[in-house]
């Protein structure tokens, strides 16, 4: 598997109200990426989980993919 991202990114935060950032860890069935893929630490990978997560809850990304 190659990452998507060739540098760790240095994001302090992710906010869940950047829906076009936060798509950038979506696959196309909906899932967050795993850590391997993104390039993410461990904190970093739960705080873009947690900003999704979010996201969907207000409805500005979906819960799963459209078809």
């Amino acid at each position: 598997m190659a990452k998507i991202f060739k540098h760790k990114v240095d994001v302090p935060f992710f906010d869940y109200k950047d829906f076009k950032n936060l798509q950038r860890y979506i696959n196309v069935y909906g899932q967050i990426e795993p850590r391997k893929k993104t390039g993410l630490t461990e904190s970093q990978q739960k705080h873009l989980a947690k900003a999704i997560k979010r996201a969907r809850h207000i409805a500005l990304l979906p819960f799963v993919a459209n078809g």
